[in-house]
């Protein structure tokens, strides 16, 4: 249950406005992926090979997150994978169809889901006047068109190559509102999408984030979609569909998010001016073929009903439905995923994205509890080295700034309390404490000016607070340059006598030791695209 404080979600895609300026704007977006489309004519329309299928033994399918990391080195090559549980899992969908309350859909026009426009609102609907919509919808189609190609016909509406054709897709559902497709009282099972983020690091977070650590419920249509898009902070995702009809699921594998993303600068540079996370709006979508025509690696799955779908960390995917369904999805991270984590903070503050959670707490959290984090040496490894290069940043810009006549005015500041835990308390504080700039959580320490007192900034944009003189500007170290110290300390004295007798000598902390693509000193840039 969502517990009342917890202000930080999702970041809202940009809302849609009827004003004659946007429609303007529309059209104009609309001529630019006609002309994108023309271009794209003359690439090849390859087949796109399909993405892994697993089925787990009984005994394998008792501990979901240790077959997820088993066959990781395999589907995490595909981006996307499917899982079939063995017959002994198999409940009837436990949605409340009864329920009378309403939730609001998103409104699509999938000849126009290449133009990049935000959605607009859709109808509101209970649930069972969902599915009649939903049905009717399915039978007027199948009578006037090709419904054994379906997959192709989506695309043709997509490319603008037939008619017009609008839908109504309710994603985002909330399942303390319309219960969980999954037995209440089985809390139990490790599958079931209530529990399974908390067997991952998730764990640690004691608020409830809707989408995040706990699931929500997707609701379909024929030709409802979800546009490419990676999760949130690059978590990894798992979907189960309770019911109805199939999913067609797309995927690229994070190995390749660059090589989609420069796609997506080809056609969509002017747009993304406009707005730098673009891809996060979850309303972009273009077809697989196209994607592979520019050798961007693809790959496609169909989901049954009773299947789980799997999307690694940085995978982008997409896909749409073939009539009505009922669908529940979470995220979760195992210890592997720390390595996106770095990378998804540094693209985030680039683009000045909010992200869901402070990305520092998690890791400082993490490393006070490195007895408990991994048993994996290289793992570990992964922890530690992202905590040096946060430490690292702090330790090099704190005495520049001091150096420029910023003050240190830690000793007058309350410190935060409950800082070894993720709740409510500190997930308010954290958003009292973000970057102007970047949208960084500044966990470890910030930059204000007394001509504010509301703004502040992170150490690398110190210099992008205000136009005051240094004097006038204050840094508050919440972690001292002991605690820093400590914590390295140890972290590395708990990996030492955890992995000695396997691996000696390992290496003592060095500060400059990161990972390759973070080795340059902290640059006081900009969120650009």
């Amino acid at each position: 249950m969502e517990q009342q404080g917890a202000k930080r979600r999702r970041v809202k895609p940009e809302k849609y406005s009827s004003e004659q300026s946007v429609s303007n704007r529309e059209e104009e977006l609309y001529q630019q992926a006609i002309a994108n489309s023309r271009q794209e004519k003359s690439l090849p329309k390859l087949p796109i090979p399909e993405a892994p299928t697993f089925r787990p033994t009984k005994q394998e399918f008792e501990r979901p997150l240790e077959f997820i990391e088993k066959i990781r080195p395999e589907a995490e090559k595909f981006g996307i994978c499917c899982i079939v549980p063995p017959p002994e899992f198999a409940h009837e969908c436990c949605v409340d169809f009864s329920n009378e309350k309403k939730f609001s859909t998103k409104l699509q026009r999938i000849e126009r889901l290449q133009e990049s426009v935000p959605y607009e609102e859709g109808r509101k609907y209970a649930l069972m006047d969902y599915k009649a919509m939903a049905d009717n919808f399915l039978d007027a189609w199948v009578k006037d068109h090709d419904a054994e190609n379906m997959e192709t016909e989506y695309w043709r509406l997509v490319d603008g190559c037939a008619e017009p054709c609008t839908v109504e897709y309710g994603n985002d559902v909330d399942t303390e509102e319309y219960g969980s497709g999954f037995p209440c009282k089985d809390k139990t099972n490790p599958w079931n999408l209530n529990v399974l983020p908390k067997t991952s690091l998730l764990r640690h977070f004691e608020i409830s984030m809707k989408g995040i650590n706990a699931p929500w419920l997707y609701l379909g249509m024929l030709f409802s979609t979800f546009s490419w898009h990676t999760e949130d902070n690059f978590l990894a995702s798992i979907n189960y569909l309770h019911m109805g009809a199939p999913k067609q699921w797309y995927g690229v594998p994070g190995s390749h998010a660059t090589a989609f993303e420069n796609v997506v600068r080809r056609f969509y540079k002017q747009r993304l001016m406009e707005v730098p996370d673009l891809l996060h709006n979850l309303n972009t979508m273009f077809s697989p073929s196209k994607l592979k025509a520019l050798q961007v690696p693809v790959f496609r799955l169909v989901q049954k009903p009773g299947m789980f779908v799997v999307t690694y960390p940085q995978a982008f995917h997409s896909g749409f439905s073939y009539g009505f369904n009922c669908g529940e999805a979470v995220n979760f991270a195992t210890s592997n995923w720390i390595r996106f984590a770095s990378l998804a903070a540094e693209r985030y503050r680039r683009i000045g994205r909010l992200a869901v959670f402070s990305h520092d707490r998690l890791i400082f959290t993490l490393a006070k509890q490195i007895d408990t984090f991994s048993d994996n040496h290289a793992e570990c490894l992964l922890l530690q080295q992202e905590l040096e290069k946060i430490c690292k940043e702090e330790l090099t810009l704190r005495p520049r700034l001091y150096e420029s006549g910023v003050r240190d005015v830690s000793g007058l500041i309350a410190p935060p309390k409950n800082t070894d835990k993720i709740d409510n308390a500190a997930s308010d504080y954290d958003d009292k404490r973000v970057c102007v700039v970047c949208r960084h959580t500044c966990f470890c320490s910030a930059v204000a000016c007394n001509c504010s007192q509301t703004q502040v900034v992170c150490l690398r944009h110190a210099a992008y607070l205000c136009k005051c003189p240094a004097q006038n500007k204050y840094l508050i170290e919440w972690e001292s340059n002991e605690n820093l110290e400590k914590l390295l300390k140890k972290v590395d004295d708990a990996i030492h006598a955890k992995f000695t007798s396997v691996l000696n000598p390992l290496r003592k902390p060095n500060l400059s030791s990161a990972s390759d693509q973070e080795q340059k000193e902290p640059q006081a840039t900009t969120p650009t695209t």
